[in-house]
């Protein structure tokens, strides 16, 4: 089940404590390397150093892909980021599940205006 399901602002839903994602690169600060939101992903997946992301996401493991589906419940969205493995595709895909879900949600006001 998704956490996200009855959140209208999936972009800034920030997991519960002792669920974020820390980035294994110790250069940044703390505040940096710990994510809570999926917009926070998106971005830190844009900026952070291919040594960085390697570590993240290779032939073993794609942690990006766990943590969205074993926190979020997004399991449609993680098939798309361990398909697509590549910085930039993974963003696009997040990205693109943010888009979807905004638009979804100011369809009904629309409609209703």
């Amino acid at each position: 089940m998704s956490l996200l399901t009855n959140v209208k602002d999936k972009r800034h839903f920030s997991v519960p404590k002792g669920q974020e994602f820390v980035l294994d690169n110790p250069d940044l600060p703390e505040e940096e390397r710990t994510l809570t939101t999926l917009d926070e992903l998106s971005e830190a997946i844009n900026l952070i150093d291919p040594d960085t992301f390697r570590r993240h996401v290779n032939e073993e493991k794609n942690d990006f892909a766990n943590w969205v589906q074993y926190v979020f419940g997004e399991e449609e969205l993680a098939d798309q980021l361990r398909k697509y493995p590549t910085p930039l595709r993974m963003m696009v895909s997040i990205e693109k599940f943010l888009r979807q879900s905004e638009m979804s949600e100011a369809a009904p006001m629309q409609a209703a205006a």
